[in-house]
């Protein structure tokens, strides 16, 4: 009898032994963020359609001139289709990813590739979306009766001396570099951080 090769053979079950639960452990642990993201996702869908139907029921609570009020609609209708587009995008994300039940390193890879995708998307749609809602809500604001008309209309038309041109074209840059900046921001902390950690689970796939 060849006592080596039981040895050798003992040893081998060992290892495939040890090695099996930990790619379990792995697997599970992958569930974590992506069960967040998906958490993260309903809720921004959820908010972003209450924000939509708040945006346009908010000139039925105010009395404004007709010129504001047609402004407003217009540039919320594209501002709400563009949101649409993204909160599409997303929820075809969440039906994608429905089953969890089979993770493994091949799901977590698509997962990530197709959050990062929809990530850009998102990027793109609020800041797209974003550098509208100035215009939308100057004419909210402005557009009311108690405010003379002619101050809007001047506004619209740019019937207003060249250095306040200037200042409005300097404050809608610097709005838009904000509102770049918040975004990246804010979908680094809600998302970002959760591919980094389903990165760092694929590279302990890679070792095991």
């Amino acid at each position: 009898m060849n006592f080596e090769n039981i040895k050798q053979k003992m040893d081998a079950e060992r290892m495939d032994s040890s090695k099996i639960p930990s790619q379990i452990k792995d697997i599970e642990t992958s569930k974590m963020p992506i069960q967040k993201v998906r958490k993260s996702m309903k809720s921004e869908i959820i908010t972003q359609l209450i924000l939509i139907v708040i945006f346009f029921a908010a000139p039925s609570f105010l009395e404004m001139h007709r010129l504001p009020k047609t402004v407003y609609y217009i540039f919320m209708f594209i501002t709400s289709l563009i949101t649409l587009g993204y909160l599409a995008k997303m929820s075809w994300f969440l039906t994608k990813y429905i089953n969890l039940s089979g993770t493994s390193k091949d799901t977590v890879v698509a997962f990530i590739y197709d959050l990062k995708l929809t990530l850009e998307v998102y990027k793109t749609a609020i800041i797209s979306g974003s550098l509208l809602l100035p215009i939308a809500m100057a004419s909210l604001f402005l557009g009311s009766v108690k405010i003379d008309k002619k101050v809007y209309n001047d506004l619209i038309l740019l019937n207003i001396p060249n250095t306040t041109l200037v200042l409005y074209i300097f404050g809608y840059i610097v709005i838009a570099i904000l509102i770049y900046f918040i975004t990246v921001y804010w979908s680094n902390k809600l998302y970002g951080i959760h591919i980094k950690n389903l990165e760092k689970i694929l590279k302990e796939f890679d070792v095991k």
